[in-house]
Formats: structure tokens, sequence, C-alpha cells
């Protein structure tokens, strides 16, 4: 939330990070055993549909055009299939980083596949993981808010490894913005990915634009270059905006990712709020699943922080005032935020439009070791936890019926349980 910590970016953001790779094997007994080339931080990111698609992602620090990925039903190893993959790279902190992304699509719902990626005559070890069920199955989530942290990423490793253990059925996670604490550096990028460890090999991941990772390394707003390359996102009818904001279904919920970040890209970015509620508004966002949530980084409440739009350090923030009236016009269930570091549950905010009830509003967060003492609001909270907030995650499942979001610390405190019904 705050900017801060210059002089241990400045120690660190050199490191050499060695952590995440995986030595490729030789693809026949023919292939040179000492020819090795390492791929890092294989992951999911979630497709628009997951029932019948997946995109698949890994990354390096040298070349890795000319990789493929092959894939197949389980079992069936005489109908593997191969594609290529698109290969990117970014240049920053110094660092040359390869990206490659390759999306699957007409994938049969609720199967087992597995997969593994190819150059030439080397490949990885074999990989697997399931598409989700069709529509208005069941749905399990994690939802994490802020992963940043300052020194060292163990708390977000213990934070993401200790909810996966106690949910390992979960389908996919979230993370609510601020995933790393400077969106320009290798060594924080690095860190925070080497800390999931192999579960987003498996898993789809749904990432969030944070305020964080609009921060340059001299601290000051710089275009979020590092997380649109490490994330090929479902598109959102804009080239200029790809990345920034998306929707995907999965199980009885359609969710909406929206980006919040107005402060630090209005400038950089111009147009990005009046796209996004345009395209917020637009038919494919209207109910089409019995439940519609949305994952923004920004609250809709101010905390004490100086707003611009309004001028107050209370109330209604100005991420608040854009977007809630479309909340209560589509029908919006459940609105998920952090960025405060903190637990708050406000169920149904009505000062913008009285007469209409609103999603319900719960800020969450955070899931590394930044920790703030955030004060109460009165007007608007009806639950909070104490200060400062100790790591947690939360919950989320539903059926087409009933949708569950219940909190938790990584230390296993239970902090509140909200049942939303049809």
């Amino acid at each position: 939330m705050d900017i801060t910590r210059r002089k241990f970016l400045q120690f660190c953001g050199q490191a050499a990070i060695l952590l995440g790779l995986e030595a490729w094997l030789p693809k026949s007994a023919s292939a040179a055993s000492d020819g090795t080339m390492p791929i890092r931080f294989l992951r999911h990111i979630i497709t628009a549909d997951a029932a019948t698609s997946r995109t698949i992602m890994w990354q390096g620090n040298v070349n890795l055009s000319g990789c493929a990925l092959e894939y197949r039903l389980s079992g069936q190893v005489r109908t593997t299939q191969s594609q290529p993959a698109m290969t990117t790279s970014l240049v920053e902190d110094n660092v040359t980083t390869f990206f490659c992304s390759v999306t699957l699509n007409g994938l049969t719902p609720d199967s087992a596949y597995e997969y593994r990626i190819v150059q030439k005559e080397r490949a990885t070890h074999w990989h697997r993981f399931k598409t989700a069920p069709p529509a208005l199955s069941s749905v399990s989530a994690l939802i994490f808010c802020d992963s940043q942290c300052g020194g060292d990423y163990g708390v977000w490793q213990q934070t993401f490894q200790t909810a996966w253990q106690r949910y390992p059925q979960s389908d996919f996670c979230a993370i609510l913005g601020d995933l790393t604490d400077n969106g320009q550096s290798n060594w924080h990028w690095d860190r925070f990915l080497a800390a999931m460890g192999s579960l987003p090999s498996t898993r789809p991941l749904a990432p969030v634009m944070g305020n964080h990772e609009c921060y340059g390394l001299d601290w000051k707003f710089c275009l979020p270059r590092r997380y649109l390359a490490s994330f090929s996102l479902p598109p959102n009818n804009s080239t200029k905006f790809q990345g920034c904001f998306y929707a995907f279904d999965y199980g009885p919920i359609h969710f909406i990712v929206l980006n919040t970040q107005e402060l630090e890209l209005h400038e950089l970015l111009p147009g990005l709020l009046e796209r996004q509620l345009h395209w917020l508004k637009q038919g494919t966002n209207k109910k089409h699943l019995p439940w519609q949530v949305v994952f923004m980084h920004k609250d809709v409440i101010a905390y004490d922080e100086y707003q611009l739009g309004t001028h107050q350090t209370g109330g209604i923030s100005d991420i608040g005032h854009a977007f809630m009236n479309t909340f209560d016009d589509l029908g919006i269930d459940l609105v998920l935020t952090g960025h405060m570091h903190t637990y708050r549950n406000r169920g149904h905010i009505k000062n913008l439009q009285p007469a209409t009830a609103g999603p319900v509003y719960i800020l969450s967060g955070p899931a590394g070791n930044t920790q703030y003492n955030v004060p109460d609001d009165k007007t608007y909270d009806r639950s909070a936890i104490y200060q400062p907030t100790p790591p947690n995650y939360l919950t989320l499942t539903a059926t087409d019926k009933e949708l569950t979001l219940t909190g938790y610390t990584t230390g296993g405190e239970h902090i509140e349980t909200t049942t939303l019904t049809k």
C-alpha cells in the first residue's frame, strides 16, 4: 500500500534466484543426457471457460523459441497432440526474461489431461491437470490478497502452501493485487513465483493487478509490463488494455476481474477507466450464471486514505464512486477486494443507490508479511478483525443455490463465514 523499502530493493534487486528451475529431460535414450535447458515457474492461467480451455505458461532467462506443448487425455498415449508456444521477451531490471504461452481449446470438460514441454529432442516430465466440469456444477477456490513481501517471501510461501494443504481440492486460486512489492523488480517476481512451488503447474491462477505492479525501481508510477508479460489472460476486446481486466466462468459463477489503478495509470494508460466501464456494461457481463463475483484490488471504502476525486480520507473511495452504481445495475452478488491489508465485512452498502440492496462487499489480506494498523469505519464495517491483521486467506465455495465465503488466518484461526443464498 505505501511506497517504501527503497534501500532493500537496491540491495536485492540484482540477486540471482535459482528456485523454481525444472531440468529438461532427454526425450529418448539417444538424446544427449547432459543437454539441459531450464524452464522456470510453470503455471496455468485461468481462461474464459475453464471447462474447455487452459492456458499454460513458463519462462526462462535463455531464449525459449521453438518450444511446443504436447498434450493428451490421460492414458491415451497414441493420441498426443502438439501446439507451438508463443514466445515473448521482456527486458527490465537489467534482466532479459523469455515468456512462453500456449492456450489449449476444445478440451473435454471434467477430464484428466497430461502435458509436457518439448524443444527439439528435449522434453520435460509429464504433468497433469483436470478441466472443470460443465457449467452450473459446484466450484471451490482459494482467494489471497496482497502477497507482497519485504525482505523475504517466506510468509507468502507459508500462507499459500498452508491454504492448499488444508483445501487441496480447490479448483483454482486468485490473488487480488499487489502480488509483488515492486512491479519492476526481477528479485521480487522470482521470489513471488518461487514461493508457490509446483502447485501452479496443475491448478489455474487468476491474477488481479494491484498498485504495486505499477511501481518502478525508483518507486514512481510505471506501466505494469512485468505483470502483463507474466500472465496471458482472457481477451477483453481491447488491444490497448489487454490483460488489465477480464472475465471468466467457473461452475455457477461468472467472475469479473477489474482494474482499480486509475491513480497510477490514468496518465500512462489514458482511457482505462472509461473503456473498462463500457466493457463492464456490455452483454457478456450481464447475468448468465446464478452468481456474479467481482475481484479487484483497491477497496470501495477510503479507510483514512486520501482520495483525489472526493478530496476526503473517509467514506466511499474514488474506486467505489466509479463502480458501485454499475455493480448495483448488473446485480453483482459479491465484491472481493484487498489493498488495506486487513479483513472487513460491510455487507450491503446502500449509500449510492439506497433503493437497491447491492452486492456484499468483503475486504481481506494480507497474504504476505506487510502489516498495517487500519482504523475501523463504524459507518460501513459490519465486522472487522483485530489489528495488525495476521496473514490470512479466503475460501470460496458455490453451488447454483448457495455461495459461502470463509476467512482464515494462516495460523488456523477462523475469521468469519458469510453465506449467500438464491
